[in-house]
């Protein structure tokens, strides 16, 4: 499927005033879907916008058995143009993405050129659009075609003709169709840098553009990561059915699986690998798959060949290079950096008896460069130190962001900020040569029910990783019953198997005084010493959170001296406050689509206001509560409308009287054993 911004130039002015726009919308409006009905299998226009003369049209076409090409869409135009009565000249055509195609089809409806956006989309069925409103996508366009020897060219300077010449040479065969029939085969890119990914993706797309194996220049990448949990099988087939004629790039670069089976994310991932592989084989003839992975992926490779055992790959990669030809290759960046000599850039390169990649020459010459720009070009600077003052740094990742972007919890942030900030600082000491024991980052989480303790700990972990505080941050959940066994003998060796299982992660302790026993010597205790134990010996690379009620909290830390003084971080989590949960509230209908009607807030307010009063209040998770409740009493209410009553914004609007309070489940009113 191909989309196309269209130009043009009116012989009239359309809308010189208020009553001729009024009519030109009109007659284009009533005519649009007559217009475009003996060619709606294979192309669709509409009218975007009208600036004096100036015309911008939408376009889209359709891959069936015969594609249409630039003349048939040219014939469409002029027959669009017709029906609608709009004459001009000078039509000029330019592809786009499916973002720039949907903000051309809302500035139609917006300015009521068509009937609405969303029904015009789902009349074509486009409903697959809507997937580009999420995150984790790109849409790019080929930059330009690559002829045969400028490929070869291009692939000799990026050090990785090895494995494309002989791909080249198939692409530009003259064996093969001159048109496009479908893809004979799909492609695995590898590479430790991104950026050189970017380069040989872009040759490779170039060099099939030319030769006619795609449609249109117009490609998606789409990054799948198994740690926000399993792929969506139905948004993949929606990104794979919008990239008919053209390329899905799936960047599995965030997605590989270790050699350690004991990995948090091992089973989403093959699960992530049996979804993608679903939606390749399913639209393998006419969407070409690019799946770009690391070098150090290799598993993660065979494992989705395996799955794909009808199906032909083109493995293309850097090659491995060696004196002469790195030095070349530094010598080239140097010079398109502008420097001349780099003969210090070359004494920088490191003996390597199995040669050089060009991601590790581009490490080189980057670390090179830098150094390059503050001590010779910009001598004055020569004397300050590289890096960046780990005291004003922001933790990196997106986890960190997702922390920010909670509602409330200001302390807490603060917190944790102030713990990452800390541990990274001992890094730096240590990378400076200053000695310093790692010390222990275990910490005590107290708060009420629903005020985010897991939520927190779970971007806790990521923060972590992200940032080089552990290896991979992931969350190990346990309570009372995951720790003590049943007979004498067990507890320990239970306990010691869930720190191995949350090496490298965050080991979350729930309600963790209720291993307090009602006296001591029992298994509760047997747990806990062989925890402070474990604490200990894993201070490097675990981090242990102690959670639960605020009172109780105090209670299980004073119990143990040796608990207490292996906790480096007390971090309380208040209740929430009426105007943070209505920022939740609002932040939660947000999320489904959905938005609060007219009075419907002060509801929301006066029933937050009450519950908050209530003693087994549940904060957050009162809230989600509410709004369940509230999307049910809504569906009862939209079924009893009369079906012409039934609008789009009856669906997602909530009224007043969908709200009613749940259950108050939450904090407790008296002293408690075991687990909620």
């Amino acid at each position: 499927m191909l989309f196309y911004k269209i130009g043009m130039e009116s012989d009239r002015a359309l809308e010189s005033s208020e009553q001729k726009m009024r009519k030109t919308r009109a007659r284009i409006k009533e005519r649009t879907t007559e217009a475009n009905e003996k060619t709606r299998e294979e192309m669709n226009f509409f009218v975007s916008e009208i600036h004096d003369r100036k015309v911008t049209i939408g376009a889209a076409t359709f891959a069936g058995v015969k594609v249409p090409g630039q003349e048939d869409l040219k014939r469409g135009l002029e027959q669009f143009c017709e029906r609608i009565d709009l004459h001009g000249k000078d039509a000029a055509f330019e592809e786009i993405t499916v973002a720039e195609f949907s903000r051309l089809l809302y500035g139609a409806n917006r300015r009521d050129y068509i009937e609405d956006d969303d029904e015009y989309k789902s009349d074509l069925n486009m409903d697959f659009i809507d997937s580009y409103r999420s995150s984790g996508h790109s849409e790019l366009l080929i930059p330009k075609p690559f002829a045969k020897r400028e490929a070869f060219v291009e692939a000799r300077r990026l050090l990785c003709s090895a494995s494309f010449r002989p791909e080249l040479d198939r692409i530009f065969d003259a064996r093969g169709p001159k048109h496009f029939v479908g893809h004979p085969v799909h492609y695995v890119v590898m590479s430790d840098d991104p950026k050189i990914r970017q380069s040989m993706r872009e040759l490779l797309l170039g060099a099939l553009l030319q030769r006619g194996r795609l449609l249109g220049r117009r490609y998606c990448v789409l990054t799948l990561d198994p740690n926000r949990g399993c792929c969506d099988a139905e948004r993949l087939r929606n990104f794979y059915d919008s990239q008919k004629g053209c390329t899905l790039v799936l960047s599995l670069t965030d997605m590989g699986a270790d050699e350690d089976e004991d990995r948090s994310y091992a089973d989403a991932s093959s699960e992530n690998l049996a979804v993608v592989a679903s939606c390749l084989a399913a639209f393998r003839r006419n969407t070409l798959s690019l799946i770009e992975i690391r070098r150090s992926d290799e598993k993660l490779c065979r494992r989705l060949m395996e799955e794909l055992p009808e199906i032909t790959f083109v493995k293309l990669e850097e090659e491995v290079v060696f004196n002469r030809a790195a030095r070349g290759y530094l010598r080239r960046l140097a010079g398109e950096n502008g420097v001349e000599n780099c003969d210090s850039l070359l004494k920088r390169l490191p003996v390597a008896e199995s040669g050089y990649i060009t991601a590790d020459l581009n490490k080189t010459f980057n670390k090179w460069y830098d150094d390059y720009l503050r001590t010779e070009l910009h001598a004055q600077y020569r004397d300050l130190s590289a890096g960046v003052d780990g005291r004003k740094a922001k933790p990196k990742g997106d986890a960190y962001r997702e922390l920010m972007d909670m509602v409330g919890l200001r302390a807490v942030k603060e917190i944790i900020l102030q713990a990452v900030q800390f541990h990274k600082a001992q890094k730096l000491f240590a990378d400076r040569g200053v000695s310093a024991q790692r010390p222990a980052m275990h910490m005590v989480f107290a708060g009420n029910p629903g005020t985010a303790k897991t939520t927190v700990a779970r971007l806790m972990a990521r923060i972590m990783k992200d940032n080089g505080l552990l290896a991979t941050g992931g969350l190990v959940e346990v309570g009372r019953a995951d720790l003590v066994g049943k007979y004498v003998g067990w507890t320990a060796q239970i306990v010691k198997k869930k720190f191995k299982e949350a090496r490298g992660s965050v080991l979350f302790i729930d309600e963790a005084y209720s291993l307090l026993d009602e006296r001591e010597g029992l298994f509760g205790d047997e747990a806990i010493n062989t925890i402070v134990q474990e604490m200990e010996n894993a201070r490097e690379d675990t981090v242990v959170v102690f959670a639960g009620y605020p009172d109780r909290m105090k209670e299980f830390v004073e119990r143990n001296p040796g608990l207490r003084s292996r906790v480096a971080f007390h971090v309380d989590f208040p209740d929430y406050t009426t105007e943070e949960l209505l920022d939740i509230f609002g932040l939660i209908l947000k999320e489904k689509g959905r938005r609060a009607g007219p009075d419907t807030l002060e509801r929301a307010r006066s029933l937050l206001e009450g519950a908050t009063a209530a003693p087994d209040f549940g904060n957050g998770r009162f809230v989600r509560n509410l709004v369940e409740r509230a999307e049910m009493r809504h569906a009862s209410r939209v079924l009893a409308l009369p079906p012409d009553a039934v609008t789009d914004e009856s669906i997602r609007t909530f009224l007043p009287e969908d709200l009613e309070p749940p259950e108050c489940v939450g904090r407790p009113t008296g002293r408690r054993v075991g687990f909620a």
